[in-house]
């Protein structure tokens, strides 16, 4: 089971300067249809292990990062909360690979 709650927050992780900043992806809090039942994430790692998860999570960041500057053309809030989602991602994705090869290193 991941450390944090995927979908309520971002966690800005390996920088000293901003450790402790907690970014909402969504405006107030995350919408009810992901606080229901079983984490989606939690599903996938038991079907298919950290590995499975890893890229599943990695695509995710490629699909918010590829659709970023067409979905929400003129809408730069809603931009820029795709980049946040495609960065929770890959955070999600360094975390897996700790897990996997058991690392415990920081960036800096």
């Amino acid at each position: 089971m991941l450390d944090r709650n995927v979908y309520d927050h971002i966690k800005i992780w390996d920088d000293e300067d901003r450790e402790n900043e907690d970014i909402n992806v969504w405006e107030g809090s995350a919408p009810d249809h992901y606080s229901q039942g079983v984490s989606p994430y939690d599903v996938i790692k038991s079907m298919f292990g950290p590995e499975g998860l890893q890229i599943y999570v990695i695509g995710n960041a490629v699909k918010y990062v590829q659709r970023y500057p067409h979905k929400y053309a003129g809408e730069p809030d809603s931009q820029l909360q795709d980049l946040l989602k495609a960065r929770n991602s890959i955070d999600t994705a360094i975390e897996l690979h700790r897990e996997i090869h058991d690392l415990d290193i920081r960036h800096g």
